[in-house]
Formats: C-alpha cells, sequence, structure tokens
C-alpha cells in the first residue's frame, strides 16, 4: 500500500505545509509502507498526481490535505480506479464535504485514525464532463460561493463571515436569472429562477445545508429548485436554507433524481464544489464513476450508522470498565 499527502500551500490563511510535513513524518514513523509528501504547485496539480498514482495500478491512498478545492481536484484524478482510495484532511476554511460526518467530522484531523482506515464506494456528480463530491450549483448561491474568496484572505474574517458577506453583495447585484430547467426529462414550469442545486453531499459554502437528506451513496442525486423572489424575500429565506430549511420555503422544487438540464441566455457562473465553470449550458448528472472514499472507524455519513457506532462505542467502553 502506498500513502501520498497531496498538500495545498494556499489552503486556510497561511502555509501550513511545514507543519503538515511533520505530521505525516510522525504518523508514518515505524510502518512498513512506501509514502510521499507532494504540494502542489498550480491549480489541477492534485488531480495530475492523483491520476499518476492511481494509474499504476497499485494500491493507493490519497490524502487531499487541504480546502474543498484540493479535494475536488484529488477526486477528479482518482475517480473510477479501483486501487485508489481518497480521503480529506482539511486545511482549509469550508471543509464543507466533512461536514456530513456530523460531531464525527473533527476525527478527520487525526491522521492516524485515516491510515488504516476503512473506505467504500461514493457516487460523484458529472457537470459538463467535469466530476465533483458534493454539489454543483448554478444561479444566486454559486455567485455567493464563488464571491466569498474574495473575502476570506481578509484578517479576521472566517469562512462562514466570508459568505455572509458575499450573500449581501450579491444581494444587492441581482437575485434571479431566466433558465430552462429540466429533471429526469420533465422541464419545471416557470421562466425565472434564483436557485438550482444538485447535491450529493449535505454542506457547501461554508456550511450551508441545501438538502439534509442527501446521501452520497445511493445513486440519486437530490435537486433544489428555488424560483424567481425578490430581493427582500430572498434575505428572509437565506437563514432557513442555510439552516436545512429549504423544503419549508414557498414555491421551492425538492426532487431526486439522476440528471438535471439547464440553459441560460447568458454565460453564468457554476459552482462545482468550490471550483468556478462558465457556461450557459449544463448537464448535471450521477457519474458512471464512482470514489473510493476513506474515513475513521466509527464515522459515517448515515446518522442512522452514526447513532449505532456511538452506541456501540459506549457498550465496549461499559464492558472493558465492567471487567476491569
Amino acid at each position: 500500500m502506498k500513502h501520498l499527502f497531496l498538500m495545498n500551500p494556499h489552503a486556510g490563511k497561511y502555509d501550513r505545509t511545514q507543519e503538515m510535513r511533520e505530521k505525516i513524518q510522525t504518523a508514518m514513523q515505524g510502518r512498513d509502507e512506501e509514502w510521499q509528501a507532494a504540494v502542489t504547485q498550480y491549480p489541477g496539480h492534485a488531480a495530475e498526481l492523483a491520476r499518476t498514482a492511481a494509474e499504476t495500478g497499485e494500491a493507493v491512498r490519497i490524502y487531499a490535505c487541504g480546502g474543498d478545492g484540493t479535494l475536488n481536484e484529488a477526486v477528479a484524478g482518482a475517480a473510477g480506479y479501483d486501487n485508489a482510495a481518497v480521503t480529506h484532511y482539511p486545511m482549509g476554511s469550508g471543509n464543507d464535504f466533512l461536514r456530513m460526518f456530523g460531531p464525527d467530522a473533527c476525527r478527520f484531523y487525526d491522521l492516524s485514525a485515516l491510515l488504516d482506515a476503512p473506505q467504500a464506494p461514493l457516487d460523484l456528480i458529472e457537470c459538463n464532463g467535469r466530476l465533483a463530491l458534493n454539489v454543483c450549483s448554478v444561479g444566486f448561491d454559486a455567485r455567493i460561493g464563488l464571491g466569498a474568496a474574495d473575502f476570506k484572505k481578509l484578517p479576521l474574517v472566517s469562512g462562514t463571515m466570508a459568505y455572509k458577506l458575499s450573500a449581501l453583495r450579491t444581494i444587492v447585484q441581482g437575485i434571479h436569472l431566466p433558465y430552462r430547467v429540466e429533471i429526469d426529462g420533465e422541464v419545471l414550469p416557470g421562466e425565472e429562477f434564483t436557485l438550482l442545486c444538485a447535491c450529493n453531499g449535505r454542506y457547501y459554502g461554508g456550511g450551508f445545508n441545501p438538502s439534509p437528506d442527501a446521501m452520497p451513496d445511493d445513486g440519486l442525486l437530490n435537486f433544489v429548485v428555488i424560483p424567481a423572489v425578490s430581493r427582500m424575500t430572498v434575505a428572509s429565506l437565506i437563514g432557513k436554507y442555510a439552516k436545512g430549511g429549504a423544503g419549508e420555503i414557498d414555491g421551492v422544487i425538492l426532487r431526486q433524481g439522476r440528471e438535471m438540464h439547464i440553459t441560460c441566455d447568458r454565460v453564468s457562473a457554476i459552482n462545482l464544489d468550490g471550483e468556478e465553470l462558465l457556461d450557459s449550458e449544463l448537464s448535471i448528472c450521477v457519474s458512471a464513476k464512482k470514489l473510493n472514499f476513506f474515513f475513521p472507524t466509527g464515522t459515517h455519513w448515515d446518522p442512522g450508522r452514526r447513532v449505532q457506532n456511538a452506541k456501540k462505542r459506549k457498550n465496549e467502553r461499559n464492558s472493558a470498565f465492567a471487567v476491569y
């Protein structure tokens, strides 16, 4: 088994690659396994490195040490290779995909818990030929998410605050655009929409929760479609949408399916796991490729499984105490 650590020096507010090297050396000490720590040099580099490792055919575990963008690149490079698996060591300001692990998400900061962790195949989103693990969106929210980068580097501005500032700016600039929307062959009513979102994961944009029930391994995407609303209305809806209450918004369309097709009369910004695409037409679907994702023992994205794991750990502790 080979371990490949992909470190993004631009993740977060400062370069943590030296700190990460020391953590990797400590974690790998005494293990008779090949490992490599590589610093990404340019956009797309992590995808290239992950793909090169996967193409050897040898078993490899790839650690995306960075933010959601680094994870997205590692996923794109390893997707479809049965011998490769990916995980996320969070070093960014959002780290949104891991939020669906609930309180257990903090365990991804423990590098030793990832080295021998179990893995499972997850679905992927395909958008105009590009792959993503978490969320693809277009409209008001995409402009917010992509615009947050303008605020993230400001002193004392957290990841969540950056998204709030971007939201305020986007409200001022404009809310909805004309889209034609089709889900699994059905054209949705309406000529203008505020937000169009396809979810494989549950969180994006620094903690916004558009689809609390999305499951990354069920072979389906959860679609959230919000029709055109006014500035005053969207300002009051952001809180509900962020906290998982999209279903409480009047007129919102929630669907599960495999494909959504969107056309617009102008080029629009598309948010693909925090990466920006620009196009006037997009096709979003469940990819034919899968991704092996590994996670600390006992953690899970399914809330039911998390409860079972917590009860199991509690019973094991009680049993150990009783024996003692």
